[in-house]
């Protein structure tokens, strides 16, 4: 039996919330250029025009609204992390929440997001912060206060608790037929500690995987820079959040797996000058990435690019797209690491991580639809047959 490698998942996390319009395509203009997309508050002038503000894009989609708004857990760190642990994998969270980090709010169905994640078994340490408001306007002297203030601590805590803010609220907008964008509050959030937060050395170092998703580029880029450093095995999730093309060209050399879906794969191209994903294998001179990993959450399918071509294949599967399109790649991220942290082949980890998909598809919120180990292995009979079994053994060891 191989041993279960332990998961290191950096991201930031949310207070999601849902919003379900009729239809995108009746949005304004300014809504159209940013589909499938992340945007702060504060670049909403940037990116709509100087005109707009999150208050007026909340009044647009209210207009459009099929069902009531409602919170739910959110960020793609959490939610892989909390998929990995339901599925008995060992998986720690590097994140950041503020002082409401567990507070019980309408919607969180497995109480506040700290005890929640506790009782799956996500291995979080927690360290109390307390920042100058100043400072975050100032990512180098917030990042030397940090240090200087907290020394080692700032490197053996997982997850910082921000006094004076709250878990940044995340705005994921999705319509009938599962097209979604998202906002994400950049200006009271407790996740914009992460533009000076060093990657916490120590907490990478005890992991044998480290898989590095949506949060502030600084600190996506510091987390990798260390993960590599240290010799670990790094997966990266392209979020276009707040990334940019030069950071894609640093720290891509250094990732062994890369995960996106089609616009974020492009990202990635346009970022080289590239025209075809499989060419990305021949713009790093490090050997890396080894894997490419290209989810289409709409069509039901993901497919494994490799230095030798297609590597594997899983789907397309049928889909019931009854509930939610936010959050099906955060599934299919925890699907593929839950059977890769114990050797799995990568077929298998892909089969996987489409069935937590098809799950998230059919509910509303994310890790409502998140899976036990044996409904894992029912669904993965029903699409996959006998296959099954293995999967079945698998996650016993």
């Amino acid at each position: 039996m191989l041993e279960l490698k332990k998961v290191v998942v950096c991201g930031a996390p949310g207070k999601d919330v849902q919003i379900k319009i009729d239809d995108v395509k009746k949005l304004p203009p300014p809504f159209q250029k940013h589909l499938k997309r992340t945007v702060g508050y504060s670049k909403i002038p940037e990116a709509y025009g100087p005109e707009w503000s999150i208050e007026r894009a909340l009044e647009e989609l209210n207009k459009r609204l099929v069902q009531p708004i409602y919170y739910s857990y959110g960020g793609r760190a959490p939610h892989v992390a909390y998929g990995i642990a339901k599925l008995g994998g060992k998986a720690v969270l590097v994140t950041v929440f503020g002082e409401d980090y567990d507070k019980e709010y309408d919607g969180f169905f497995g109480g506040g997001y700290w005890s929640h994640l506790k009782k799956s078994g996500v291995e979080m340490s927690l360290l109390e912060v307390e920042v100058p408001e100043e400072l975050f306007k100032e990512p180098a002297k917030l990042r030397e206060y940090l240090l200087s203030k907290y020394g080692d601590e700032i490197h053996r805590a997982s997850v910082l608790k921000v006094v004076g803010r709250e878990t940044s609220t995340i705005v994921c907008v999705k319509d009938r037929e599962g097209m979604d964008f998202y906002y994400i509050d950049d200006v009271r959030g407790a996740s914009a500690i992460e533009l000076g937060r060093p990657a916490p050395r120590e907490v990478l170092g005890a992991g044998d995987i480290v898989f590095v998703t949506t949060s502030e580029a600084s600190f996506m880029e510091d987390a990798v820079n260390v993960a590599s450093q240290l010799g670990k095995e790094v997966m990266m999730d392209i979020a276009v959040y707040t990334l940019t093309h030069d950071i894609v060209r640093r720290i891509l050399p250094k990732v062994h797996i890369v995960f996106g879906n089609p616009l974020e794969l492009k990202f990635v191209t346009d970022a080289f000058g590239i025209k075809r994903v499989d060419e990305i294998f021949d713009v790093t001179d490090t050997g890396l990435p080894k894997l490419v990993i290209q989810e289409d959450k709409f069509e039901g399918f993901i497919v494994a690019l490799s230095r030798e071509g297609e590597a594997a294949k899983a789907g397309p599967i049928p889909l019931d797209k009854t509930g939610n399109s936010v959050g099906c790649c955060d599934g299919m991220a925890a699907g593929f690491l839950a059977l890769y942290q114990r050797g799995a082949d990568i077929e298998v980890c892909l089969k996987a991580g489409l069935v937590e998909a098809a799950s998230i598809w059919e509910v509303e919120g994310v890790q409502e639809g998140m899976l036990s180990k044996e409904e894992l292995v029912a669904r993965y009979r029903k699409l996959f047959g006998e296959e099954a079994e293995e999967v079945a053994k698998i996650l016993a060891d």
